[in-house]
């Protein structure tokens, strides 16, 4: 169960209405309907389907009274084919031990029936105890049926190795780093806008997003700030934002007329929006700040090419149109994981990016096709700004942080699994309220137009150090070799939980070209990188990164302890 306001209640009854009657209830349909009106987290892995809903004396729902879990198959788009060889009924026993669902059919998609990232590692590592086979999380991206797992088995076992892992070469992303020639200035003077009336924000409905509208409301008193949100109406989306604001305590009632909902999807060309729509809201817009992306370190490159590579492309396409529009693109420092850079002393923020053989992760591989991609907009006359991140973590003051990120999954893993891998690794953590100042008071320096900055903790924070202190914050772990570390991650029993699960292959699985998994590669470029433009950029203002360190910690700590993401050791 979960909340909805009456309106949405009645959108909701009057889309599954038009479903049941028009194309039956569909389970597909349904998913994405729901995607639109609410976080993804709140999506329901389980549908039930009753004409009315159990009611208590006082007109609230008994939900004591509700129905158990229907363990049939869901409808879906795609007739029932019953399992044939022997693999294939194996597999289709083992998602039945893992979505609870008694009927799987050969073509089922595993994240229709209601799998997730979870589910998926469990489900992979029936695989490998039932079949003796170590499949990548990618084969089943790319193959979410029993038949294709199935094939995907066959090929591991003839071979000896897992073909269907993302093999994207670097001739493929350099291909794919080519910036549409309709995408240029031609006779479009550049005529510089000191005061922005009309800003427009991707991702402000994400972590960096929230804080990136906080500071942009701030400094631009006069602006209003139009924030692409992919959801059903101007009214949801302006729902999303607020209630993301309100997550991180930035919510201003008094700023709530100057943010502006465009509705679109940024994986759509023109964000979804008809010839027009784009055209008006390339003729008012004033600069860009294009942050959003979809963030998976587990996906392939063919699933967040579309978010990553093409919507980076669009905003490029409304940066050219009618009038020009500075571009700062948030970036990250992953592209510099191909190992061509792990011998380097340093990396410069003015070095070329010609390196991606070697990136091993879509994500990584996405963003470096979207930079080369900015660059040559650069080159092309639209001014453009790049800002690279590193490991970005919670406010300093109020500790307020994203939970299933990467380095939050880390601590609380270590901690339930009691152990973390003794590695020679500086993480280079670095406050969000930091990051999005420095963005917004670089972005607002003419001098910051066709330069890229090094957004990062100066302070490294070596692994050892960060065991260590949270030892001290009440949490007993152990160090351990990193050999040692893997087998007791990947022993875990399968239905064991614990936060590092869903991204396992980041720790266990060795995909780069010196055969190392990618926390060991992070490791070899991790105190590489300059920062000196960042720091030319922020001399003389009150913007200085803090150092994590034990009592910062304790911030962070405290806040996953009132948000329950942590309990009181």
């Amino acid at each position: 169960m979960f909340e909805t306001t009456p309106t949405e209640q009645a959108q909701i009854y009057q889309s599954v209405e038009y479903i049941s009657e028009m194309q039956g209830l569909c389970l597909t349909h349904l998913r994405s309907f729901l995607k639109e009106k609410l976080p993804d987290y709140m999506v329901p892995s389980v549908f039930v389907v009753m004409e009315t809903l159990p009611l208590t004396p006082n007109g609230k729902v008994d939900r004591r009274a509700l129905p158990a879990l229907n363990p049939g198959r869901p409808i879906l788009d795609q007739a029932f084919v019953a399992p044939l060889t022997l693999v294939e009924k194996q597999l289709a026993e083992i998602w039945h031990q893992v979505l609870g669902i008694e009927s799987i059919g050969s073509h089922d998609n595993f994240f229709e029936l209601g799998g997730d990232s979870l589910l998926a590692v469990q489900m992979l590592s029936l695989v490998r105890d039932t079949f003796q086979v170590e499949l990548p999380l990618v084969c089943l991206f790319k193959a979410p049926t029993v038949v294709g797992i199935a094939e995907a088995i066959h090929v591991a076992q003839r071979s000896g190795i897992a073909t269907t892992v993302d093999n994207m070469t670097a001739t493929d992303l350099h291909a794919e780093a080519v910036l549409d020639e309709t995408i240029n200035l031609n006779t479009i003077s550049i005529e510089p806008v000191p005061f922005p009336k009309r800003i427009f924000l991707t991702g402000a409905t994400g972590f960096i997003g929230a804080f990136l509208l906080h500071e942009l409301l701030h400094s631009t008193p006069e602006a209003s700030i139009y924030c692409l949100v992919r959801s059903s109406d101007p009214k949801s989306a302006k729902q999303k934002i607020r209630h993301n604001l309100e997550q991180s305590l930035l919510w201003d009632e008094a700023l709530n007329s100057r943010i502006i909902p465009v509705v679109g999807d940024l994986s759509q060309p023109r964000f979804g929006l008809d010839e027009q729509q784009f055209s008006e809201l390339a003729s008012v817009i004033d600069v860009i700040y294009h942050n959003g992306a979809s963030v998976n370190l587990i996906y392939p490159y063919v699933a967040l090419r579309a978010a990553n590579v093409l919507g980076t492309q669009e905003i490029l396409r409304l940066a050219s149109q009618l009038k020009v529009k500075p571009v700062h693109f948030i970036s990250t420092l992953d592209i510099f994981q191909s190992p061509a850079y792990s011998e380097l002393k340093v990396i410069l923020e003015s070095d070329d990016i010609a390196h991606c053989e070697g990136l091993s992760d879509g994500y990584a591989q996405s963003k470096w096709v979207a930079e080369k991609l900015v660059m040559t907009a650069g080159d092309r006359g639209i001014p453009v700004c790049i800002y690279r991140l590193g490991t970005i973590t919670g406010h300093s003051q109020t500790g307020i942080s994203q939970t299933d990120d990467l380095i939050c999954r880390m601590i609380k893993g270590f901690i339930q699994l009691g152990s973390a891998p003794d590695l020679d690794l500086m993480m280079t953590l670095t406050p969000v309220d930091y990051v999005s100042r420095a963005i917004i008071q670089l972005s607002r320096q003419e001098a910051s137009l066709g330069k890229a900055f090094h957004l990062l903790n100066p302070h490294p924070l070596h692994m050892s150090q960060l065991v260590s202190d949270i030892n001290a914050l009440g949490y007993p772990i152990q160090p351990m070799t990193y050999d040692k570390w893997q087998a007791k991650l990947l022993n875990l029993d399968v239905f064991q939980e614990n936060a590092l699960s869903p991204v396992r292959a980041l720790f266990t699985e060795k995909i780069s070209a010196k055969n190392l998994t990618y926390l060991e590669t992070s490791a070899l470029v991790s105190q590489a990188f300059d920062f000196q433009n960042t720091l030319d950029g922020l001399a003389g203002t009150p913007i200085i990164c803090p150092s994590v360190n034990l009592k910062l910690l304790s911030t962070y700590f405290s806040y996953f302890i009132r948000s329950g993401f942590l309990a009181i050791p």
